[in-house]
């Protein structure tokens, strides 16, 4: 058998110089070795996209119970004292409700990924509700999404790895040390908040959390501020 072509289909071929566990080893140990390795990165991979997969229509699921909790207010006192019956409820709060029941503990598929992996788990301990005022619901979404957003780069970078070194030895090291966004470069993300959001605010002062989170922390509170000056 041509264990040297084999080594090159499962992560290249032996060097002139062997590497220090490839020491002592004849070319079959090594091409065995090799392809286990590799077989158990493709694995890895394979249930890391596995989750991606699963957590799509979660990711649907959310962004429309966002859609519905624009259109109809929640966490009043309300619907924490009533029943979530067609009687005390809006067809959009109903809508809401089923959405809750799908992304219930219940009925999640838990990941089957190394441990490694479960800092970009997709299944979130919180998921949105009726009880929650829109901007925690708001919340939940936003850090789903960016578990998912997550979830794609590691898979992305995985596969690349695992096509270029055949395994995932020093993956996770690599992966540690990727290039993280500055305070700065989350601080130029903020939004620039128009002049009707201002104008919006000022007269309904309620509205100070979810423009905090659209515009940053405390942004409301010199918009109201500047309201009591006169300004």
């Amino acid at each position: 058998m041509d264990y040297d072509a084999l080594m090159t289909k499962f992560g290249g071929s032996i060097e002139p110089t062997a590497p220090a566990w490839a020491e002592g080893l004849s070319k079959k140990d090594q091409a065995e070795i090799k392809i286990k390795m590799n077989q158990e990165g493709r694995k890895r991979l394979a249930d890391l996209q596995h989750d991606i997969s699963t957590g799509a229509p979660i990711l649907n699921d959310l962004n429309e119970f966002g859609r519905l909790n624009r259109e109809n207010s929640t966490g009043s006192w309300w619907q924490q004292l009533t029943p979530d019956t067609q009687m005390f409820r809006s067809p959009g709060s109903m809508e809401m409700t089923a959405i809750q029941s799908r992304l219930g503990p219940s009925q999640r598929v838990q990941g089957s990924g190394s441990s490694s992996d479960r800092d970009v788990s997709l299944f979130l301990k919180g998921i949105p509700s009726t009880n929650n005022y829109g901007n925690v619901n708001k919340g939940i979404r936003e850090d789903y999404q960016r578990k998912y957003d997550l979830a794609l780069q590691k898979s992305n970078a995985m596969k690349a790895h695992l096509d270029t070194y055949g395994n995932l030895s020093d993956f996770d090291a690599q992966w540690a040390q990727r290039k993280m966004p500055t305070a700065q470069t989350q601080e130029a993300r903020v939004a620039t908040p128009s002049n009707d959001a201002v104008n919006m605010l000022k007269m309904n002062p309620k509205l100070a959390a979810d423009y905090d989170a659209k515009y940053g922390a405390g942004s409301s509170a010199k918009v109201l501020l500047s309201k009591i000056r006169g300004r």
